[in-house]
């Protein structure tokens, strides 16, 4: 069966799993930083800024190559480029995220 938009239907869902999967990878990746800093950062100073400094450094790269993994999607109905679109957009996110911890480098 072919659905509206120009998918078949056993098709649909990799191609919907691939639009939700760099958002969730973007979300993910926010929280480890935001929690990373905020126990560097904190009054108690549960961890060494240098170390969530490091720790934040280590996971971009592989998460923002995960996520832009969609973007290698080429059809032309509306979920595969909203596949494409959200893995760049993720990506981005991703960098930006970790952008304070190169700009600021502590807790200033």
């Amino acid at each position: 069966m072919i659905h509206k938009n120009g998918l078949p239907s056993d098709k649909l869902l990799p191609v919907l799993r691939d639009i939700l999967r760099p958002a969730l990878i973007w979300a993910a990746h926010f929280v480890l930083v935001y929690a990373a800093l905020s126990a560097a950062c904190a009054q108690r100073g549960l961890i060494d800024p240098f170390w969530a400094s490091l720790l934040v450094l280590v996971v971009t790269p592989p998460a923002a190559l995960w996520a832009i993994v969609g973007a290698r999607r080429r059809g032309r109905s509306d979920f595969e480029r909203a596949a494409r679109w959200s893995s760049i957009i993720s990506a981005l996110a991703i960098l930006f995220n970790a952008a304070p911890v190169v700009l600021m480098g502590g807790c200033g």
